[in-house]
């Protein structure tokens, strides 16, 4: 995650996945928020790498800017790459979210365009959980008997 050009934000938002993940959601975002998306920077590990590498990375550049806050949007809670996020969560300007989804990039974007304050970070989960739902042919037919 490196600074790029025209990129003065105080934030980084990095979304960190295995795989293609955290580039396929970021694709997505952008078709939804156009430029906006282009800050969100994107970390995918593969299978021959190593995350401590990704974290050495990322944490040399977190010393070097305290006045940044980071934000990891993490794929699975527990997995190697939220382990290696976490840990950073040692510095007071790191963030770490598991379990991402477009709800909660989105709402980050759109609603916390600075920073995450503290009573943000409650409606910013809530919403993102809210954002999954199943729905079945059962649901389907109750909604229609309501209709009439």
């Amino acid at each position: 995650m490196h600074k790029k050009k025209g990129d003065n934000s105080l934030r980084k938002i990095t979304i960190a996945s295995h795989g293609e993940f955290a580039k396929g959601l970021k694709h997505s975002i952008s078709l939804i928020v156009g430029k906006l998306a282009d800050d969100i920077h994107t970390f995918c590990l593969y299978p021959s790498q190593s995350p401590m590498d990704f974290k050495e990375q990322i944490e040399q550049e977190i010393k070097q800017h305290p006045e940044h806050e980071y934000v990891f949007l993490c794929d699975i809670k527990g997995g190697s790459v939220h382990t290696v996020c976490s840990q950073l969560c040692a510095y007071e300007n790191v963030k770490v979210f598991s379990g991402t989804n477009m709800n909660l990039v989105l709402d980050l974007l759109l609603s916390c365009p600075d920073t995450i304050e503290t009573e943000n970070r409650r409606l910013l989960l809530e919403n993102a959980r809210e954002g999954i739902t199943l729905m079945t042919r059962d649901d389907l037919v109750e909604k229609k008997d309501e209709e009439f």
